[in-house]
Parts: structure tokens; sequence; C-alpha cells
């Protein structure tokens, strides 16, 4: 089946994608006085010592920087609870919070070796030294001179209440993150002055913003080109027009026989609340204990209901939407891997696979997984993907551009959706248009094999319909618009149809002159409007 027409594939921003970020607030325990002993982290000199900023933003070294060889291990300053272990900002980082209410953060990691909530104890290894390796302290959200913990006698530290609670919420985590970005912005100068020398950090920063804000300028602008436009849409209307279609008055129903449903969330999901949980999983043949979501810690979430005995026996852990920003391609292989053993927990029963937003690019990763793997296709019945962005997300694009520079600030369209995009997550950049993960995605399709299918909305403002086709599978499109258009998309009812339509091995749904015309002109329109809102943040000085 042929993909459908791209003409603005050129487009660097549009629309938006989804980052749902639930913020939980925590009590304040009071805390006793304690006595806690901090080592250094590793046996090398200081070459740059703690020099506290005169403003939250300004020069300064919100820790100490060592001089030592890549490789060398990094150990904890004292015993605690590992609250963050991860990337930032493209960096490695671990935190460690200890009984007297100090974090230790241990920054420009090469590798990291612990698992965040591990317990640790003082001089356990928690990663590998990278180039320009900072520890740092913080008490609460001020800094702290790490030189001063390290004394031959006992350090004796009176606690006040804290926000933090043992295990992190969501919203620690969260903060936590926010304080990495801070220092990474803060340190990152002077890690480009040691590898590359003033010069070359002083001109890149400058050629790059010019070049990147003329080359967004300039496909903007080929994007606002209304015979472009025009042409693009004449094209896709073609398209529509000319596929094959399950006429709307057809009865549909589901084959007889066992299945498993297997359903992924997207970005900013949790395992308390996912927009995939919307799925009526009842009509379209389920009951409730045959249908598991998988965690972003890897495994299933926990079950609301009793299980399938089989598939109540699979690892379970729950997760944070923090947890959903990190390596897309991991929680990929996690997915097959899930996959697997819900397959073998049911011998000879399908796993149906059912992901919405990033969770179909999760789905996309876990099938080439499976396809590596003796027999691992042959455990699935049908997979589909729901508003997936698969030729990559436009607000991660801004969001990326951003970062960089090239743009002043995403606000103007996140503001629109009411929602957060953090430029420096893994997964954000990951979803990028021009990422080499989005470019490995076209290039793969889909395994041979696989009863695929993907369905988006026609107004979808976060992930365009143009967006959701793979290439030879085109998108089921329904009729829905709006902000809550995409979150809304899995318990559409039309959204169930097409489901079944799958189930049963039919093709998507006929529509009429109206909607192909409505389908070719909608997300052009969408992707217009937001190309020019982007064009306007451009930073030209």
């Amino acid at each position: 089946m042929p993909a459908r027409p791209h003409p603005s594939a050129a487009r660097v921003v549009v629309a938006s994608v989804v980052v749902v970020v639930a913020v939980a607030t925590t009590a304040r325990p009071a805390r006793a006085e304690v006595d806690v002993v901090h080592q250094p982290p590793v046996d090398a000199p200081v070459v740059d010592p703690f020099r506290p900023p005169a403003t939250p933003y300004g020069p300064g070294n919100r820790g100490l920087t060592y001089d030592l060889a890549e490789h060398t291990p990094v150990r904890s300053t004292a015993e605690g609870t590992v609250v963050y272990a991860g990337l930032v900002a493209g960096t490695r980082h671990v935190t460690v919070l200890h009984a007297d209410g100090l974090r230790t953060s241990y920054s420009f990691l090469e590798e990291v070796l612990v698992d965040r909530g591990e317990r640790v104890r003082r001089g356990d290894i928690v990663g590998l030294a990278g180039a320009g390796f900072h520890l740092g302290a913080r008490d609460g959200d001020a800094y702290v001179d790490p030189e001063g913990l390290f004394d031959a006698s006992v350090v004796q530290v009176r606690l006040v209440p804290h926000a933090e609670p043992l295990p992190p919420t969501d919203a620690g985590l969260l903060r936590e993150q926010a304080a990495l970005r801070e220092l990474v912005r803060a340190e990152r100068p002077g890690l480009i002055a040691r590898v590359a020398g003033a010069v070359a950090r002083r001109a890149a920063p400058v050629v790059g913003r010019w070049v990147g804000a003329a080359s967004a300028a300039w496909h903007t602008w080929e994007q606002l080109h209304p015979v472009e436009v025009v042409g693009g849409v004449l094209q896709s209307y073609r398209w529509h027009r000319s596929q094959p279609c399950t006429p709307g008055g057809a009865v549909v129903e589901r084959p007889p026989g066992e299945r498993t449903a297997l359903l992924v969330g997207g970005l900013g999901s949790s395992s308390d609340a996912a927009a995939i949980d919307d799925v009526d999983v009842g009509a379209l043949g389920y009951d409730e204990a045959e249908v598991v979501r998988f965690s972003y810690q890897g495994g299933r979430v926990p079950a609301g209901a009793p299980l399938h005995p089989g598939l109540a026996g699979l690892p379970q852990s729950p997760y944070l939407p923090a947890d959903t920003l990190g390596d897309i391609a991991e929680q990929g292989r996690h997915l097959a891997t899930l996959v697997e053993q819900a397959a073998a927990a049911r011998p000879g029963v399908p796993v149906d696979v059912y992901a919405h937003s990033m969770g179909g690019l999760v789905t996309r990763v876990a099938l080439h997984e499976l396809a590596s793997r003796p027999g691992g296709l042959d455990v699935l019945g049908q997979v589909v993907t729901i508003g997936t962005p698969h030729s990559g997300a436009d607000l991660a694009t801004l969001a990326v551009l951003s970062e960089k520079g090239f743009v002043q600030d995403v606000g103007q369209i996140r503001g629109l959706l009411g929602i957060e995009v953090d430029p420096y997550a893994t997964a954000v950049d990951q979803l990028a248009e021009s990422s080499a993960f989005v470019d490995g995605l076209r290039g793969s399709g889909v395994p041979d094999g696989v009863r695929f299918r993907t369905v988006a909305a026609r107004g979808d403002l976060v992930v365009t319909a143009d967006k959701a086709d793979v290439d030879g599978w085109p998108a089921a499109i329904v009729d829905a618009a709006g902000p809550a258009a995409h979150a809304a998309l899995p318990g559409d009812d039309q959204t169930t149809r097409e489901l079944l339509l799958g189930l049963a091995g039919r093709a998507p749904g006929c529509q009429s002159a109206l909607d192909a015309l409505a389908d070719a002109v909608v997300p052009e329109v969408i992707q217009v409007v937001t190309d020019g809102v982007a064009l306007g943040t451009m930073v030209v000085a």
C-alpha cells in the first residue's frame, strides 16, 4: 500500500507533542539531628574550586571540578539513596540524598553504575568519570561548598523540614532534573573551553545561531508559499480518494478466540494515568483479565483488577511521567521482552499491542527487536499506533531549536495547548523531526509479517495527521479536532471501529469526498499557522 505523500517534509516546526507531567504534593516530615561522615568522591586534585555565583545565572562554579583521567571510578561521599541517575541535557548525572538532608551530585559522568532508588554506602562506586567531572552539594535549593564536608571529624547537621520524601516523588524528580539542567548550562562553557579553546567557544555558537536561524526561516518560507501549499493539498486529496476502504455500514466483528491486549502509554504518562487506558477493550472483545499495560520502569504496571493467572505473574513496577523522558530505543527493548513474557504466560494466545503517541515509537523499536529474536514476531496479533509522530514531533523540534539558541522560546505554541516540553530530555531530542532516531525509523519501516495499523485525528494539534503515517501503512483518519483531540483519540468511538476493522483484517473506514478534502487541508492549515508562529520566535542576533 503506498504511503501518503509528504509535500512538507522539509518543514522544521509544526504543531506540538505531548508531555503531560503530574506534579505531586508532599508532606514535610520533621527530621532529627544525625551524624554523617562525607569523604571525597575521587583521589584527585581540584582544578576549579567552589565559586558561588552572584546571581542564579551568573558566572561561577557551583561545586568542585576535578583534574582526573576519564574512566576513573567515582564514589558516593556518604551513605544515602540515589534519587536521580541518568541523562540531563545529553550528560550523565547521579544525585544521592543523604540522611543529613544534603544532596550530592556527581556530574559529567562517562557511565552511570547505579539506579534510582538504590541505597549506597560511603565509598560505593556510582559511576565512571567523564571529561570535567564535577561534584556538587545542595542544601535544599542552595549550593554549598563540598570542601566543607570533607573533615576528619564527624559533620553534625541539624535537619530542617524537607520537601523531599523517600523515595522521591515525581515532583521531586522534576525539581532535581531542573537543578541539574541549570548546572549543565553553567558548566558547559568551561567544558567547551577545555576541549576546543576560547576561540572555538566564542565562534561556534555565533556561527551556528546565524546558520540555524537562516535555515529555519528559509524552510518556513518555503512552506508558507501558496503554490507549495495548494499543490500539496491537491496531491494529498487525490491520494486519499484512491485508497481501499470499508463502507461505514459494514458489520464488523472481532475474530473468535482468546487474545492478550498490551497497552503502551506515551510521553508524560504514568502507571496511574495514561490516555491509552481509554481504549474500549470491552468493545474490542477483551476481558479485563486479558489486558496489561507496559511500564517504563520495565515489565507491566500494577493492575487494578484481577488478571489471568499467567499474566498476573509478569514482572511489574510503577512508573512516573519523568520515566518516559529516557531513551526510546531502550524502552523498545524492554517492551519486546514484555511481549515475549506475555506470550509465554498464555501459550498460543496472540498478543495485540495498542500504543498511543510516543508509545507508538517505542512499539516500532520493539517490533524490530522482536524480529531479531527467534520467533519473536510469531506471537503478535494486531499492532496499532494511535496519534504517533512517526515522522517526528513538531514541538520536540522547536524545543531542540530553543535549546540550541535558534529560537527564543517554545512558549507561544506550547501555551496554546497547555503542555510542557523539556528540551534537554533524551526522548524529546529523539522525537525531533531531524533526529538520527527518527531518520532511522523512516528507513526501517515495519518488519514483514506484522499486522500493523496506524490511526490519527484529522484536527490533532499535537500530532498532525500526516505525521502519523508509516511508509506503506497510511493512517486511518478519524474526525476529531482541537487541543483535546490527541489525548481523547484512544477512546474515540471512531478509533474503536478502526481497531475492530484491524482485528477483522479489513481496510480502514471509507471517507466522503469532503472528509478527504479536510484530511488534505487541515494538517496543512495547522502547520502553516504554527510555522508562522515559530518564525516569529527566530533569533537573529
